[in-house]
């Protein structure tokens, strides 16, 4: 059977991702299956939709698996409407003739699964959350899908649920199969491509997905094995610079002491440097350093929240001192890059709660300068999340807003504003845009 992935256009060129999902997706059937994998990231073509046609005129797939990372940018001042184009890209793989099979998954999709597949009727199944064992198994129950778990589907006019998919388990990871996206149009944007290091988590942040989208426990490959691919990347294409795929990465931290311990150990440090999102309550002055022995260039967290009140609202785990501490680190250290994002009116802020975080904000970049981003938004509020439930109980949103809204418009009130502090956020917010706007002018990072 051929098979043809689909990054789905996003509707405006922004510096591309590498399609790490397909990948490892289309590496799993090759590794597995006797089917022909081919992939298009819509988002690398100068004229997007005329590639499209040509791949399906090329390829002459069977079916077409259309991935969606995001439905919208969930930045409250960059409002953007990437599922726009899913009912475009679907009409133009329909009217091929004979028409193919069109399967819908990814991230963007698994979190707004049911408004979707209502959305666009062009739409054959769709696969919710992972996708390496429920695909392959789709493909071989085209003529039964009802028996495959994590698929919705339609019947008698209605979509059906077949229940929840499998996890897969990473220890079955392709690791040997080769690639099936080339990373070389992706090289020349910094930390454009991901190595996956783990899947899951156990954090309970209440405006995350993650435990929804890849379940409540963290999953692990082999460190080795990570580190292989990086290895693989750096040797046969020139990968010179890339990002850790992880919730977390120092979740567990020794996994993530484990990994960068072997990237020591081959001498990758100095031939690669790269990106990761860590906690800041798990980073010891020792994992620091072996960090950026490893080759870390920039260590990014996502406190969301300042003083300790504010993030246990939150849900976080670590407290303001622990966000304090990784500060220390980075004046002591200059061999690498922080960046910080909170969120604007957050459940639970009062004024004095703002101005402390107002303070950081400044202090930071006065004594860091140029070493230390830091970013700020309202959170976008999505569904399977506790965020979603604080603004209905707040009467921010009703029970029946949809999340999915029916165009770019709609987005605007789907962001959380806590009313203690809103007005202050959007003063604060309106310094932020124009500070943006500044270092945008003058050629410089977007960061504050």
């Amino acid at each position: 059977m051929k098979v043809l992935f689909v990054q789905a256009f996003l509707g405006r060129f922004e510096p591309p991702v590498f399609p790490a999902g397909l990948n490892a997706l289309g590496r799993y059937l090759a590794m597995t299956t006797d089917h022909s994998v081919s992939v298009l990231d819509m988002n690398v073509e100068k004229a997007p939709y005329r590639a499209l046609d040509r791949a399906l005129a090329e390829q002459v797939p069977d079916v077409v698996g259309l991935s969606l990372r995001n439905v919208d940018t969930t930045q409250y001042r960059d409002r953007f409407y990437y599922f726009a184009e899913v009912p475009k890209i679907a009409k133009a793989v329909k009217r091929r003739t004979p028409s193919p099979t069109l399967v819908i998954g990814g991230p963007g999709f698994s979190i707004y699964a049911h408004e979707i597949m209502q959305a666009v009727d062009a739409i054959d199944f769709g696969v919710v959350s992972e996708g390496e064992r429920t695909f392959a198994s789709l493909l071989e129950r085209l003529d039964d899908p009802q028996s495959v778990p994590g698929i919705l589907l339609r019947r008698d006019g209605h979509v059906d649920n077949t229940g929840p998919g499998e996890l897969f388990d990473l220890s079955n990871y392709p690791n040997e199969a080769p690639f099936v996206v080339s990373p070389k149009p992706y090289l020349r944007f910094p930390f454009s491509v991901g190595v996956e290091s783990s899947r899951g988590c156990a954090q309970k942040c209440i405006y995350c997905v993650y435990p929804f989208l890849n379940g409540p426990r963290v999953r692990l490959r082999e460190p080795t094995k990570v580190v292989g691919e990086v290895e693989s990347l750096i040797e046969e294409h020139g990968l010179k610079t890339f990002q850790f795929i992880a919730p977390v990465f120092n979740i567990p931290p020794a996994h993530s002491e484990a990994i960068c311990r072997e990237m020591v150990r081959r001498g990758l440090g100095r031939r690669a440097r790269w990106i990761a999102w860590f906690a800041e309550r798990f980073l010891s002055k020792e994992q620091w350093d072996l960090a950026v022995e490893a080759g870390c260039a920039e260590f990014a967290f996502s406190p969301d929240a300042l003083t300790d009140s504010v993030l246990a609202k939150m849900g976080k785990v670590s407290r303001q001192r622990d966000i304090e501490r990784t500060f220390q680190m980075a004046q002591q250290d200059a061999r690498a890059v922080v960046s910080y994002n909170f969120f604007i009116s957050p459940p639970g802020e009062r004024w004095r709660d703002f101005f402390k975080l107002l303070r950081f904000f400044i202090g930071s970049k006065l004594k860091l300068r140029s070493r230390c981003r830091v970013f700020a938004s309202y959170i976008r509020v999505e569904p399977h999340t506790a965020i979603h439930e604080i603004a209905v109980r707040e009467g921010i949103l009703s029970p029946n807003d949809p999340l999915l809204p029916a165009t770019q418009s709609g987005l605007r009130r789907l962001f959380y504003m806590n009313r203690q502090t809103r007005l202050l956020g959007k003063i604060f917010g309106a310094i932020y845009a124009l500070k943006k706007m500044l270092r945008r002018l003058l050629g410089r990072d977007t960061g504050v």
